[in-house]
């Protein structure tokens, strides 16, 4: 009976541990099917399922401590197994890619110089004359960053980063006026999944919890987001900051400095292969469109439920300046050379734009920002979770408008 009752926890622990390993261990879908439900039951689920693993197999071995059931080495083995299964994913995530929603170390410009090369493409977040810059690489391993402090006097904005699909992506972490407490947890479909204090999954490219769905009013306010060179970046923001992620000294904390020396080693390589091939690291769509090469930037947005994406090119050929329809409401996309920044503008003037600049001045007045740009996106994780959308929209004419 007791060597029974060993091999079934044993075993359970195994089973229940490699459950966690595959569903969560991310780089598992590298090799293993991992379905959207399966992944959000864990995610839901994931101290119950690493406690349940670890009961088991602590219990199979203190069987076999007390009772000598065990064939050979088969407690130290089995036990290993268990450990690795849930705590490989646990480790990578939870400390590998923590987060820094509310104490990343923010730098002068200057200071970033030293680290990044003026022309590297930063993703900013900007409100009332303040603003703060993100360098896709040191976003590759924390996912999410902010800072207690406001910016330009609004609090919890934050930057999210997904590296399978190259997109910074702001937002206030409020849903209701609720803060919420954000972790990175996983990706699917080649996209970020964050999950709340409540333990419920937050897709990126959304903003809305999982159990309220995708076109929820139920969500995150997005914040508008853009990129430009860091050369640009100052030009624009000469007191502004730049997020850098610094790795610990050896001194001051030997432990984290060795292990963020792996991940990032890790991490950036992973990102490499998978950033400079146009297939895709993880294949986990549900959505194939071959009107654009895989992994082809484009700037896509939404408003409501109609959404749009724009390559740069297409801008271009267009003289750097659209005036189009979305949603209902009318919209500018324009491209600033000075600034090297493409912006998307609302324009509630009644009538078309013919000049506009990269503070949104134009000869209809001032434009605000649409909040619900993916600057740059992969063409192929845009259109996944957009499938809708419609690609380069044509322009409406000045003179037919007039």
């Amino acid at each position: 009976m007791w060597q029974m009752a060993y091999w079934i926890l044993m075993v359970a622990g195994v089973l229940i541990a490699l459950q966690y390993f595959r569903d969560l261990g991310d780089i598992t879908q590298i090799f293993l099917n991992v379905t959207r439900k399966r992944m959000v039951f864990a995610i839901r689920n994931e101290y119950k399922i690493i406690s349940a693993a670890l009961a088991c197999a602590f219990m199979g071995a203190l069987i076999d401590f007390q009772q000598d059931v065990s064939w050979g080495r088969s407690t130290e083995v089995l036990l290993g197994f268990t450990l690795f299964f849930a705590g490989f994913p646990w480790v990578f995530i939870h400390v590998g890619l923590r987060n820094q929603q509310s104490n990343a170390a923010f730098y002068s410009i200057e200071e970033a110089k030293k680290h990044v090369r003026s022309d590297e493409s930063v993703i900013v977040l900007d409100n009332n004359g303040e603003a703060r810059a993100h360098p896709d690489y040191h976003m590759k391993r924390p996912h999410l960053v902010g800072t207690l402090e406001s910016l330009g006097g609004d609090q919890n904005i934050i930057l999210t980063y997904c590296a399978m699909t190259h997109l910074g992506l702001g937002y206030k972490a409020e849903i209701e006026g609720e803060p919420q407490n954000l972790t990175v947890i996983a990706q699917i479909g080649n996209n970020l999944i964050m999950r709340n204090k409540e333990g419920e999954p937050i897709q990126q490219m959304y903003g809305t919890r999982e159990c309220d769905g995708r076109h929820s009013d139920t969500k995150m306010q997005q914040w508008p987001t853009y990129r430009m060179p860091l050369r640009a970046f100052e030009k624009a923001f000469p007191d502004g900051k730049v997020f850098l992620n610094k790795i610990p000294s050896f001194l001051k904390n030997p432990f984290l400095c060795l292990f963020d020396h792996i991940i990032e080693w890790v991490v950036i390589v992973i990102v490499a292969i998978h950033d400079t091939k146009e297939s895709l690291l993880f294949n986990t769509m549900d959505v194939i469109d071959d009107r654009l090469r895989m992994k082809e930037y484009v700037w896509g947005f939404n408003v409501g439920k109609d959404s749009v994406a724009y390559t740069e090119q297409f801008i271009h050929q267009n003289g750097d300046l659209i005036n189009t329809t979305v949603g209902g409401r009318d919209i500018v996309c324009a491209y600033d050379s000075h600034y090297e920044s493409m912006g998307i503008y609302y324009n509630d003037s009644g009538a078309p734009v013919s000049e506009i600049d990269f503070w949104g001045e134009s000869d209809r007045g001032k434009l605000q920002r649409v909040e619900t740009v993916k600057a740059a996106a992969y063409w192929c994780v845009w259109v996944n979770y957009f499938p809708e959308t419609d690609l380069n929209r044509a322009p409406v004419s000045l003179e037919a408008a007039a």
